[in-house]
């Protein structure tokens, strides 16, 4: 049986100094060895970064023009620039970008949301990293072996409304595989590859939420990992080559 457990009393972090005893002291009669630990990014980077001030930005002349075709404040516009590897595509009021974790979203995955008045937060530039410190955190200061999620909410392709994904991974593959194994009716499957962290992620979001829940850790337990695979978020990023809508 697989369990969802949220990590209660999680205060609004926003001291460097303490924010990782907090967190430590938060798991510490809860996580178990196999937990799964989906920790949504936003309070790391209200208090770590990148976090932007807007006020404090001034707009080059590119954000300034797409500013100008959106309707958009130039300040905001100017932070998804910073933010990007790429612009993808413009319009329909919002500007569809590759950010600096190689994840194509919906301005290049900025929230103002939980940032703080007047502040605007991005993702890690290496969530990957982070899940890895986090890990072996946990592992010396409470002796437990877990696997960690770094998650973000973001929307999809032709698909209306957000779901949470897996932008860092540590412990775990991001992906497990399906291909060479029979189906139900002895066909062998082909091409089949599972996004477990995204899956993982999502479920957490049930309890997580978007709003004022205060739940930004999220135990997940009994869940049975297959360490097949590589131990990299980036994995689920489809290549340029790759993708069918640009």
């Amino acid at each position: 049986m697989i369990s969802i457990i949220p990590v209660p009393n999680i205060p609004i972090l926003n001291d460097e100094g303490t924010f990782w005893e907090i967190i430590i002291s938060s798991l510490k009669d809860l996580i178990e060895d196999k937990d799964v630990l989906v920790f949504a990014h936003t309070p790391y980077s209200r208090v770590f970064g990148p976090k932007y001030t807007i006020n404090n930005i001034i707009p080059s002349e590119k954000a300034k023009e797409i500013a100008e075709s959106l309707e958009k404040d130039p300040r905001k516009i100017e932070i998804v620039l910073r933010s990007s590897n790429q612009v993808i595509k413009t319009g329909r009021n919002v500007i569809i970008a590759e950010n600096k974790a190689g994840i194509v979203c919906a301005n290049a995955g900025l929230d103002e949301s939980n940032a703080g008045l007047g502040c605007v937060i991005a993702i890690p530039d290496d969530p990957d990293k982070l899940a890895r410190e986090m890990r072996s955190l946990i592992k010396k200061e409470l002796n437990r072996d877990v696997i960690i999620i770094i998650s973000d909410t973001v929307g999809r392709a032709l698909r209306k409304g957000a779901v949470n994904i897996g932008i860092g991974v540590a412990g775990i593959p991001a992906m497990k595989s399906e291909i060479g194994k029979p189906d139900l009716f002895g066909y062998t499957m082909k091409v089949s590859q599972i996004a477990i962290a995204d899956e993982l992620a999502s479920a957490a979001e049930l309890i997580q939420g978007q709003t004022d829940e205060a739940s930004p850790l999220v135990i997940i337990r009994g869940y049975e990992v297959n360490f097949e695979g590589e131990e990299s978020a980036r994995v689920l990023n489809r290549p340029e080559d790759e993708r069918l809508f640009k």
